[in-house]
């Protein structure tokens, strides 16, 4: 077999994590798969499963499964897969050149003067943070707005004065969830008794809804009460003290703890995140069965249509 397909079929069986080319090496050497498992400080489990290509989810990823199958047949005394040089890799003038090209760019940098942002630069930066913050800035606006009428109207010493709600804005009252007017108040006037209409409710009225929305939107992510499937890992081998949670396309996670704190996780296809706390746990999401949840060591199977469950630790399996 020429040297470059025998390096291919060495690389093959790295990558696809072959379980007959794994157990045969085992046998040969005459190794038990405790001792195997002990050696290469994973349990025995995960070495059968490797043997058996059995995916129980004993592995968070393809990934961490392949450095186990690579570091279980390098202790069996497996060749690693060979690698091939580029061509201009192999010609040691050709490298040095390379290197002292990118030592004489780093010196002409080095030399260069500092460049300096320009206006413009400087003000579409600002612009750029102001935008991911407009809830923020909106909301000071409103306040400043809301401060600056009552300054100006709210301390009138004569007159017969009446404190009249005056309507939202349309696009601010199309988000409102509800409505807000101020009560009717008389103060006794020496002379006239001209009622005079002041609009201090129009600035507390945005203001409301402002703080309305955002207290909606940060407890869309809480503790729920409701009843829900609850969930245990298959074979418990670590503490339930994180849920680790691979996503298969975007998606928006919620994950509480058992001291109901809430975490949001926004995660995109191919992500994955770990978060930290006390069992039990909950999970939730409009598309759960597009995620991969893990726990205490093992994959948690998820029910096809359920979009928030219980996480319940257990005792560690020894």
């Amino acid at each position: 077999m020429p040297s470059n397909e025998h390096s291919e079929s060495k690389r093959g069986v790295y990558d696809t994590c072959d379980p007959q080319y794994l157990r045969g090496l085992r046998e040969a050497a005459g190794m038990d798969v405790f001792v195997l498992a002990r050696t290469a400080c994973l349990s025995v489990a995960q070495v059968r499963q490797l043997e058996s290509d059995v995916s129980d989810g004993l592995f968070y990823s393809d990934a961490i499964k392949r450095q186990a199958y690579k570091r279980l047949l390098m202790i069996l005394g497996a060749e690693p897969p060979s690698v091939e040089l580029p061509q201009e890799l192999r010609d040691a003038a050709k490298v040095a050149d390379a290197h002292l090209n990118t030592l004489d760019q780093i010196v002409a940098m080095s030399h260069q003067p500092t460049l300096h942002r320009s206006t413009a630069s400087m003000v579409s930066s600002v612009v750029s943070k102001l935008k991911e913050h407009r809830q923020v800035v909106s909301a000071l606006l409103l306040l400043v707005v809301a401060f600056c009428l009552f300054v100006k109207y709210g301390l009138q010493p004569t007159g017969d004065v009446t404190l009249v709600a005056a309507s939202a804005p349309e696009q601010v009252q199309s988000h409102a969830a509800a409505e807000v007017v101020a009560p009717e108040v008389s103060l006794p006037a020496p002379s006239a008794s001209v009622p005079v209409v002041v609009p201090v409710a129009s600035a507390a009225v945005p203001v409301a809804n402002a703080l309305l929305l955002t207290s909606n939107k940060s407890t869309s992510c809480a503790f729920a009460s409701d009843e829900m499937p609850e969930l245990t890992s298959f074979v418990a081998q670590k503490e339930g003290r994180y849920v680790y949670v691979v996503s298969m396309s975007n998606v928006e996670v919620c994950v509480v703890d058992g001291n109901k704190q809430a975490t949001v996780l926004q995660m995109s296809a191919g992500e994955n995140r770990s978060v930290f706390g006390v069992a039990p746990w909950q999970v939730s999401s409009p598309q759960l069965p597009k995620v991969q949840i893990y726990f205490q060591g093992g994959r948690v199977s998820l029910p096809d249509t359920a979009t928030r469950v219980k996480l319940l630790e257990v005792p560690i399996s020894r």
